[in-house]
C-alpha cells in the first residue's frame, strides 16, 4: 500500500516576504509618527501588501503592533565574555546600537513608552518587549562583573543597571535619538563605577 501525500491546507501558503514587509512597514511608521498615528491603511500603503493579506494575519492594529514589537528582539544575542565589565559593556552597546540602526529603536522606545503611559496593557507589552530584553543583556554583564570581583557582591543588580544605562538613555532622549550624543560608552561607565566597585 503506497503512502498518500499529505493534503495541503486550503488557500495560498503564507508569504514570508509579505510578513516581513508588513512588520517592517509597521515599525517604520511607529518610529516615524508613533502608535496613535498608526493605521492599517498606512501600513498597507507603506508595505505594498494588500489589505486582505494584512487582515488575514492581524485582526487589529493592536495585534499587528504586538507582532511588530516582538519582531524587534530576534537579534539581541548576549555578547561573549570579554573578561571585564568595561569590555562587556562596550560589546553590549555595540550589539544594541547595531540592532537600533536597523529597527529605529532609539526613537521608537521612548516615543512608544510615553504614548501608552495611560494604557497599562500596551505599556506593559512595550516594557516587556522593548526594555526588558535590553536590560537582560546588562543584567548578565553585571552578574559577570560580580563573579569576577569587579562589582560588590551586595549590589542590587537592577539598581546597577539603572546607574549604568541611565546616563545613556538621558543623552539619547535629550538628543532626539541621535546616537552621536552617547560619546564613549566606556567613559559613561567609568563615571558610575566608583559607586559599584568593592570597598
Amino acid at each position: 500500500m503506497t503512502a498518500q501525500p499529505a493534503a495541503r491546507p486550503p488557500g495560498r501558503p503564507r508569504s514570508a516576504a509579505a510578513d516581513e514587509a508588513i512588520l517592517r512597514a509597521a515599525l517604520e511608521l511607529l518610529a516615524q509618527d508613533g502608535y496613535r498615528a498608526l493605521t492599517m491603511e498606512r501600513v498597507r500603503e507603506r508595505s505594498g501588501v494588500g489589505k486582505a493579506t494584512i487582515y488575514r494575519r492581524y485582526a487589529s492594529k493592536e495585534e499587528l503592533v504586538r507582532a511588530a514589537i516582538a519582531h524587534l528582539n530576534y537579534d539581541l544575542p548576549l555578547p561573549k565574555d570579554t573578561g571585564s565589565l568595561e569590555g562587556d559593556f562596550a560589546a553590549t552597546v555595540q550589539v544594541v546600537m547595531a540592532g537600533a540602526k536597523v529597527t529605529g529603536a532609539l526613537t521608537l522606545m521612548p516615543r512608544l513608552l510615553s504614548e501608552v503611559v495611560d494604557e497599562p496593557e500596551l505599556h506593559a507589552l512595550f516594557s516587556a518587549q522593548l526594555v526588558e530584553p535590553r536590560r537582560r543583556l546588562v543584567r548578565e554583564i553585571v552578574r559577570r562583573a560580580i563573579a569576577r570581583g569587579e562589582v560588590r557582591a551586595d549590589v542590587d543588580v537592577d539598581v546597577a543597571i539603572d546607574l549604568i544605562v541611565g546616563p545613556m538613555l538621558y543623552r539619547l532622549i535629550m538628543a532626539g535619538g541621535d546616537a552621536a550624543a552617547l560619546g564613549d560608552p566606556r567613559a559613561l561607565l567609568r563615571a558610575v563605577l566608583a559607586g559599584l566597585t568593592p570597598r
